[in-house]
């Protein structure tokens, strides 16, 4: 009996092991932006040296789902509070020429969706959903660490209607 319980619990821890060494690493992430409004009235906005911080939870060897936030508050007298909170789906475009690195390296879509807003202390709140696409290229550095450059449009809609432009530079470090 003993022997089988040994026996069952190698096995156990095997193949444990073995679903370690399949599992794909997370991918952890900051991002550098500029961010320009399109329409009346609409600013630039740019964020350096981190605009947003993400995190990529793979779902296959090629897509992740990514969720993304950023968060920035401003002092000049008045306090104003800018959040964007985004969920895309990174897709990964043909295979990496790196070995291992299935998705540390190579172009990529990213259609998104999300909610932004503007709290000021002495004007009303505005708040609003948006959906959008990016398309961009992921360059290894080092073994676990990879640049990743992104262009995107996303339509604004809710409290205010517009269109905006983004330009992302980031860093993009991987759990394995």
């Amino acid at each position: 009996m003993r022997k089988l319980i040994f026996a069952a619990a190698a096995l156990a821890i095997a193949n444990g092991s073995a679903r370690a060494q399949d599992a794909r690493p997370i991918e952890l992430g900051i991002d550098a932006g500029i961010t320009i409004g399109i329409g009346d009235d609409r600013g630039t906005d740019i964020g350096i040296p981190v605009q947003t911080f993400r995190a990529g939870f793979p779902l296959s060897a090629r897509t992740s789902l990514e969720p993304k936030i950023g968060i920035s508050i401003h002092t000049d007298g008045n306090t104003t509070s800018d959040y964007r909170a985004e969920l895309g789906l990174l897709y990964h475009l043909g295979t990496s020429r790196y070995p291992g690195a299935y998705q540390r390296a190579g172009m990529y879509v990213r259609p998104f969706i999300g909610f932004s807003g503007v709290n000021r202390e002495d004007a009303p709140d505005s708040n609003s959903g948006l959906i959008g696409i990016g398309a961009g290229y992921k360059f290894p550095i080092v073994s676990r660490l990879s640049s990743r450059f992104e262009a995107n449009i996303a339509q604004h809609f809710g409290d205010d209607d517009f269109t905006e432009i983004g330009l992302l530079a980031g860093l993009s470090f991987f759990t394995r």
